[in-house]
């Protein structure tokens, strides 16, 4: 097994070097330009009138989340500070029935950091859609939302960095994907190279909206019967996203606007063949699982596996920020502040381009999306972690 397992390890590293040369990695040099500075409430631009009711339902979620782990495990995610889980203990622990008075308790509990570092500073948002979906294709709902396939394989280098104190696969990328192939494992196959099993989907629609869905990491599909269903992020086929809506632009194929609508205009006028070969242009590909909804007005469960909450929910680089960190950006939205609190809990390839690069979730709907769409700002950044936790 120990062979088999190192044979999987030396074939995904020579993978992940032969098949993406042209995505940048993070080497120690980078991952370095990072730190946190003492800061104070009374620093943090627009704190004294923020909305925090979104943040410490987010919060909440996130101390649920990490129930089960142990006391002295590290926040999960990776990361580069935030301590124990039993650092945090005493303020989730607080944090129940807190109503109207969410400025005291985070004041009482926690200390600003201000964030510094390297990278991509960024903010964009993103959104659940809900889209209409059939159970059986036709021509129109012709692109299929395909389960996780048995033989898509991933392999956390980290793991290995760690159990072998291996410098050189620390400078790895965390996680690679990819397929077996005999004793290798391969690349898997890029978007317009696969070729789904019998059975696999669970539902088709439009191939606009399934990639939508792919982009923004999840989404509810709608039936005629006016029943909904999520689908569920349930993997990624390794390959860096490059948007095929901004390839369409970039070509002239959306004069007017690059917008989701105008790429379903575009796709319907131009046929089931153009559309395929625009979204070819990214080799990307996001597997779902289908479940059902529990609660409409919690969003999908992020990278730390519990429920996004709308504007209290935050996609970050985990290499830097662990999940459940609290994070409050001071950035700006439709020529206005924007100045919130909000929780790490997703991640996604785009975003992990540094400390100081997120993605806000919106909600769900196509309000949500429209709103979504309009976020695009350089914001700065802080961090409020348990006053027990000393500035490393």
């Amino acid at each position: 097994m120990r062979g088999f397992i190192l044979i999987v390890l030396a074939s995904s590293l020579l993978w992940g070097c032969a098949s993406t040369p042209r995505q940048p990695t993070r080497g120690p040099a980078e991952a370095a330009e990072f730190a946190l500075a003492a800061s104070a409430f009374e620093r943090l631009p627009g704190w004294a009138d923020a909305d925090l009711a979104p943040a410490l339902l987010a919060f909440t979620r996130a101390c649920q989340g990490r129930r089960a782990r142990a006391q002295d495990a590290a926040l999960p995610g990776g990361g580069r500070y935030g301590g124990t889980v039993a650092d945090w203990t005493a303020a989730c622990a607080a944090a129940v029935g807190v109503t109207g008075a969410e400025r005291a308790f985070f004041e009482t509990h926690f200390i600003p950091r201000l964030v510094q570092g390297g990278g991509e500073a960024r903010l964009t948002a993103y959104y659940e859609p809900i889209i209409e979906a059939r159970r059986a294709p036709d021509a129109y709902f012709s692109a299929p939302l395909v389960r996780r396939p048995g033989d898509l394989v991933s392999v956390d280098i980290a793991a290995f960095a760690e159990a072998y104190d291996d410098q050189t696969l620390r400078g790895a990328p965390r996680r690679l994907t990819g397929q077996i192939v005999g004793n290798e494992v391969r690349p898997y196959p890029r978007r317009g190279e696969l070729n789904p099993a019998p059975g696999a989907a669970f539902a088709w629609a439009h191939p606009v909206d399934v990639y939508n869905l792919q982009i923004q990491g999840s989404g509810r599909i709608s039936f005629p019967d006016g029943s909904q269903a999520r689908a569920a992020f349930a993997a990624q086929n390794g390959y860096r996203w490059r948007s095929a809506l901004a390839a369409l632009r970039d070509a002239g194929e959306l004069p007017n606007e690059a917008t989701w609508s105008a790429f379903k205009d575009w796709s319907n006028a131009r046929g089931a063949e153009a559309t395929r070969q625009a979204l070819n242009a990214d080799p990307s590909f996001v597997f779902f699982s289908e479940e059902t909804i529990g609660d409409p007005g919690a969003g999908p469960r992020g990278a730390a596996n519990v429920p996004l909450t709308p504007l209290g929910s935050i996609a970050v680089d985990p290499a830097f920020h662990p999940y459940g960190a609290l994070i409050f950006v001071d950035g700006e939205y439709d020529g206005a502040p924007f100045r919130r609190l909000l929780v790490a809990q997703d991640t996604g390839g785009a975003i992990r381009r540094g400390p100081l690069r997120g993605d806000v979730f919106f909600g769900a709907g196509a309000e949500a999306g429209r709103a979504a769409e309009r976020m695009n700002a350089p914001a700065r950044w802080w961090t409020l972690l348990p006053r027990a936790i000393p500035i490393s």
